[in-house]
């Protein structure tokens, strides 16, 4: 088990930060060149590939929706105003489309509107730094040999028809350029809003503030919003101010939002570590994976048959060859009724009621062994005060709802496969004994 005190990185986390470190330093250098000498198409080329992928990264929209960005909608942008304390703020179509999260905790970052799917607009988040980047290549454009029709703002140079990037395959490449372990894995479809938090979390509190001079409390101003967003929507107490310096708790976090934003769950009195293991127990994933919701999907996907294709979850049995009933004889004028198909009871024979057996969790097992030690050790089945103790002391095994009835069968049954070891270690040296 790991210890508290050592960062942990989850592999969907660690392979973001390796891309997003690596487009942040291609965004600089070829930012810095390009203001140098804004006749260098590969500095504007790469300044505009990096832009593009952290923007798609930054977002929960299609990668071509972020790419057909034009240049009238980047120019009508808006930036959030804050509301006055005590009054009722006043959401726009565009800010209603965003998630809680992105309205609460990215309040002071610039929003763009694009044509989406069946003809709405979406909002689109500029990233931290990204309105020096994007300006810097709308003035530099008619030097690189951009087609002056073409409206998007990620144009391709050198290309007379009006067309964009193309989003998909440029954050491809771009994931296998950066050397990241699973490139693949930061492409799919179905991870596209688990990136789009970690991505906001790893850039959380960078360029707030610019031109104010708050320097160092950049950050503060941004966790203080976070930790506000936790206790109003989840009734979470935690400090925030160290994030960006502590993977564990970035990965907490960003599992939190997520699962509270599908499925609205709402985590009372608990802690980050209690709420994971608690997402742990309801999805029945590692704590090292943040694609809760790509299992789910994957469940969807039906099984392929025994010919390789996708066919239907259960495979039918070939169809009878009807064959010609034989005539009936003249002599039964009043044949006697078929009998009536035996209806199965719906309870087993045993006579026991149907109970559905949950089975128990890694956490919840950490837990029952670690508060129990002492019983299971002497192979001693605790009493209800025991497991009710226990039940007071791991809020996890409460909101799983489970009993001191179920601890107690729980710990009998662990002795009982204790004992079955210690009897079967025993008979294997008295057969070793007798042999010599």
């Amino acid at each position: 088990m790991l210890s508290a005190h050592r960062p942990h990185m989850l592999p969907l986390l660690s392979s973001l930060s390796s891309l997003v470190a690596h487009l942040r330093r291609q965004q600089h250098s070829s930012f810095v060149s390009l203001s140098r000498s804004p006749q260098a198409a590969e500095a504007w080329r790469l300044l505009c590939h990096s832009s593009l992928a952290l923007l798609i990264l930054y977002n929960r929209r299609r990668e071509c929706e972020v790419s057909k960005l034009t240049i009238q909608e980047y120019q009508n942008r808006a930036t959030p105003q804050p509301h006055p304390p005590g009054a009722a703020p006043t959401l726009t179509p565009l800010e209603a489309s965003l998630s809680p999260f992105e309205r609460q905790v990215l309040c002071h970052l610039p929003r763009a509107g694009v044509l989406g799917k069946r003809g709405r607009v979406q909002p689109l988040i500029l990233p931290p730094h990204s309105e020096p980047c994007l300006e810097l290549l709308l003035q530099t454009r008619p030097g690189v040999g951009v087609d002056p029709q073409n409206p998007y703002l990620f144009a391709r140079p050198y290309h007379s028809p009006a067309t964009p990037l193309r989003g998909a395959d440029l954050l491809r490449s771009l994931a296998r350029a950066s050397g990241t372990k699973n490139p693949q894995a930061l492409t799919q479809t179905r991870v596209r809003r688990q990136v789009a938090i970690l991505t906001q979390l790893l850039l959380l509190g960078e360029g707030e503030g610019e031109g104010a001079g708050q320097g160092a409390g950049q950050g503060s101003s941004a966790a203080q919003r976070l930790e506000g967003f936790l206790q109003k929507e989840y009734h979470v107490t935690q400090s925030c101010a160290r994030i960006g310096q502590d993977p564990g708790l970035m990965g907490r976090v960003g599992r939190v939002v997520l699962c509270g934003e599908r499925d609205g769950v709402l985590f009372r009195g608990m802690s980050l570590h209690h709420i994971c293991l608690e997402l742990d127990v309801m999805s029945g994933n590692s704590a090292d994976s943040l694609t809760d919701d790509s299992d789910a999907e994957q469940r969807k996907v039906p099984e392929k048959g025994p010919a390789g294709r996708r066919g239907r979850g259960k495979t039918q049995p070939p169809r009878r060859r009807r064959t010609s009933a034989p005539p009936a004889p003249a002599s039964s004028v009043n044949p006697s009724p078929a009998p009536a198909p035996r209806r199965r009871s719906a309870q087993p024979k045993s006579g026991k009621r149907g109970v559905l057996k949950r089975p128990w969790s890694e956490a919840e097992r950490a837990a029952v062994e670690f508060h129990l030690s002492g019983n299971i050790a002497d192979l001693r089945v605790p009493a209800k005060a025991d497991c009710e103790r226990c039940l007071h002391l791991c809020p996890l095994l409460v909101t799983n709802r489970r009993d001191w009835r179920a601890i107690k069968f729980y710990c009998h049954n662990r002795i009982q496969l204790l004992k079955k070891r210690e009897r079967r270690e025993g008979g294997a040296s008295g057969l070793g004994l007798s042999v010599c």
